[in-house]
């Protein structure tokens, strides 16, 4: 069901819902700023349980495209004076501890915005929906391990933007809700969003969904995110206010003749702080992406059975949002996003070529590698990696062996990851600088090498 028959949908609206039947995602919010208008388009249902379609103003979770917002916050505190980009943010949180006590006394709120303070942010535990449930989860960040020196490397940090709102809750004495309705917000007449179910549910809400074995979609519950994750995941909003937030971006802070953010800091969101790897750099909070030619300023989201995607071409003053409520919605994504950069700014996005590998080139890379609780066990297969995702129980040691995948090496020194659970995203292998593998970093977060593979664990994954 289309709610909306503007012109570019016209164009692209095969792609979407060839993509969303591909992938078996219930339904999709669709928003494209270009030339000075917002156009908008719903398809699908919002829950498949109850046949509710998506309509043009369905609220959907957004998942890590929150840590914009959370930034956008942190820097009108920067602009103010009240908070500053370099200095040690524990003269902001004078509590504030690490299991890396010289780490903890180093890190500034540039490491926080840029993914490089080093410790370990995957952390999901729930602290209730109480006004303290982000200072009771950043005390337990106490036990937190350094996986490396702030600055020295980049990783995906989740618990560093939660660690950001607890500095804006410090700052101001009340709940990073209240600052963020008040100073972003409200400023720009965001009348639907909010990070609370019982906010949204007044209004059109999807649900996630998750497809089992055999494709079936089921809804995801629960549906809310923990409320100590709301900086790091936890905005819920519409399409059509998703774009008024980017268009605020566009314009360089201002919306609607009222300034949000000083045109300087908002154009720092966007520049170059570091580079990830060939075509992927940082700005403050945002990802930087060359395609073409092009730079795209871009930010996934991805919650219990949602995906979302914001991409802004800022020279082309082009901008675009899809939110779906389906896990592989990711997947979905990629073609209509693809498929409207072509469109509508000429960018022609451009996919990694796989490349053979020599078993003597793959073999120092094979190894044990830890995150959290996910262990990823890396072995040769003939020109390819295979690699093994093992989930460990915290509390008995218990494992729990996912379905095995490929990693193939692709043209930029990358691999590709073919089937199990990251199918599509890359992995890297980071050095120490003297000639040993440091750490593998699977969907931009760095796991520690802890130990070689065993002869009978490559002998069991060379038979797969």
């Amino acid at each position: 069901m289309v709610a909306d028959r503007s012109a570019w949908v016209r164009e692209i609206e095969q792609v979407i819902l060839a993509e969303l039947s591909r992938w078996g995602v219930p339904g999709a919010s669709v928003g494209i700023h270009f030339q000075g208008v917002d156009d908008l388009a719903a398809f699908g249902l919002a829950n498949v349980e109850t046949r509710h379609p998506v309509g043009p103003d369905t609220l959907f979770q957004i998942g890590s495209i929150s840590k914009i917002f959370t930034t956008t916050l942190v820097l009108t505190f920067v602009d103010e004076g009240r908070l500053d980009l370099d200095t040690p943010i524990v003269a902001y949180l004078d509590d504030f501890r690490l299991a890396d006590a010289a780490a903890a006394r180093t890190i500034t709120l540039r490491h926080l915005l840029t993914h490089t303070a080093g410790f370990d942010g995957v952390r999901l535990d729930d602290h209730g929906q109480g006004d303290d449930a982000l200072a009771r989860a950043v005390a337990g960040f106490a036990e937190l391990p350094q996986l490396f020196p702030p600055s020295e490397c980049w990783s995906y940090c989740n618990g560093g933007f939660d660690l950001l709102g607890r500095i804006v809750e410090r700052v101001e004495a009340r709940p990073i809700e209240e600052v963020m309705r008040e100073r972003v917000i409200e400023r720009l007449g965001l009348e639907r969003t909010t990070y609370f179910a019982h906010e949204a549910i007044r209004h059109s809400v999807a649900v996630g969904h998750l497809q089992d074995d055999q494709g079936r979609l089921e809804v995801a519950r629960p549906w809310h995110v923990p409320r100590r994750s709301h900086p790091s995941a936890g905005v819920i909003t519409t399409a059509a206010e998703m774009l008024r937030f980017l268009r605020c971006h566009l314009d360089d802070g201002e919306y609607a003749g009222r300034r949000l953010l000083s045109s300087d800091l908002t154009r720092a969101m966007r520049a170059h702080q570091l580079l990830v790897r060939p075509g992927r750099r940082q700005g403050l909070g945002w990802a930087l992406l060359e395609s073409g030619g092009a730079e795209i300023v871009s930010h996934i989201g991805i919650t219990l059975g949602f995906a979302a995607r914001v991409v802004m071409v800022p020279v082309s003053r082009f901008a675009m949002v899809v939110l779906t409520n389906g896990d592989r919605g990711d997947a979905a994504m990629d073609a209509i996003v693809e498929a409207a950069l072509s469109r509508f700014v000429g960018i022609e996005t451009k996919h990694p070529v796989v490349i053979p590998a020599s078993s003597p080139s793959l073999s120092p890379l094979s190894g044990r590698y830890r995150l959290a609780t996910e262990e990823f066990r890396v072995y040769v297969a003939g020109d390819r990696l295979q690699a093994e995702q093992v989930s460990i129980d915290p509390l008995t040691g218990a494992e729990t062996v996912a379905e095995a995948f490929d990693l193939a090496a692709v043209d930029d020194g990358r691999f590709l990851v073919i089937g199990g659970l990251f199918d599509r995203c890359f992995a890297e292998f980071l050095g120490d600088g003297q000639g040993h593998v440091r750490f593998m970093r699977i969907f931009d977060l760095v796991a520690p090498r802890i130990g070689a593979m065993t002869e009978d664990s490559q002998s069991a994954g060379t038979r797969r």
